[in-house]
This record gives C-alpha cells, structure tokens and sequence, in this order.
C-alpha cells in the first residue's frame, strides 16, 4: 500500500511539472504571436505599393507579399489597443501568426476573419461591446469602418451559419474549452 501510495504522488509530480510545461509553453507562443503580429503590421504599412504588379488580386480583393506570405491588410480593434495582420488564407500553421480571411471578401460583404484565442490574437474578442468599432485597412491603404453588431457562440461544426451571415465581417476564435467559437458579428460603418 505504501508503495502504491509513492507511486502516485510522483505521478502527480510529473502531471503538474507536465501543466506547468504546458502553461509556459503556451504563454510562449502567445508572445511571439504578438511580436510577429507586430512586426508584419509595420512591414505592411510602410511597404510602398509602387505598381499593381506589387499586389495580387484574389476574390477581388489585393494582396501584398511580406516575407513569403500574403495578406489583405490589416485590422485594428482600438477597444482591445489591438492592430494585427490578415493573411490571404488560412491553415492552422498559418494561424499561429496572424488572423487569417477564413472566407468571402471585403466586396462581397461576407469576410469571416479567424485567429487562435491567444490574447495576443484573437483571444480578447469576447469583450467586445456593441458598437466598437473595428478598421480594416486593405493593401491599398484603404480603410474600411465595421462596428459590432452582436457576440455570439456557435458551434465548430456550424460552418454553413459561420459563413452565410447577414454581417458585412465576421470575426471568430475557440472558446477556451475548445468546443465552440466565440463570433463576433459587425457591419460596416456607411
């Protein structure tokens, strides 16, 4: 019995050395998310645009190439004191540098913008108020007001209500357990 009993306490041991691990980890990526983020907002808004043949055109929407990969622009979230980078598409590597268009275009009223829920991301859009107010720069420079509408929580498997919306931007991210979104719902400013 004792011996059992010795056993577990080093088990225990190792599980919470093993969550520390992990909290430290995940704090990691969050920081260097915020730095990268940071650094490519820079990049993007002091990259002259000298030609067309600088941009991209993808569901009509430009796109400008900063160190190998594409981005629509930027977004900025004065509420949160929050400027990040949109990339062009997404994947989950991707992700864990910037937001990413997840579907529809800045045109057609029907951009959905997702990120990890790091608080350097997209983890603080569950504060959000209705109307605050969000800016959308585009690689042209052109800016785009939304303000929000509503929060809501969606389930992950409801991509058909994610993307077909009556919102001219949607913004979401995991809630913290992994099993939902949190989606923020705006529409642009006239």
């Amino acid at each position: 019995m004792v011996k059992s009993g010795k056993i577990l306490v080093v088990l225990g041991c190792i599980l919470i050395m093993s969550s520390g691990l992990l909290v430290l980890y995940n704090n990691y990526i969050n920081q260097r998310a915020g730095v990268e983020s940071r650094e490519i907002v820079g990049k993007i808004q002091y990259k002259e645009i000298v030609q067309d043949t600088d941009l991209e055109i993808t569901e009509d929407m430009k796109i400008v190439n900063i160190d190998g990969n594409d981005y629509i622009g930027t977004i900025k979230i004065p509420s949160l004191d929050l400027e990040l980078p949109v990339m062009a598409d997404w994947d989950y590597k991707k992700m864990k540098t910037a937001p990413c268009r997840y579907y529809g275009s800045i045109f057609t009223n029907d951009l959905v913008i997702c990120a990890h829920g790091y608080d350097n991301l997209f983890g603080r859009i569950k504060n959000l108020n209705s109307k605050d107010l969000l800016i959308l720069t585009d690689a042209y420079k052109n800016e785009y007001i939304y303000q929000v509408e509503i929060i809501e929580i969606l389930s992950a498997t409801d991509v058909k209500k994610m993307i077909e919306s009556d919102f001219d931007l949607t913004l979401y991210t995991c809630t913290m357990d992994n099993v939902n979104r949190v989606t923020v719902r705006l529409n642009r400013v006239k």
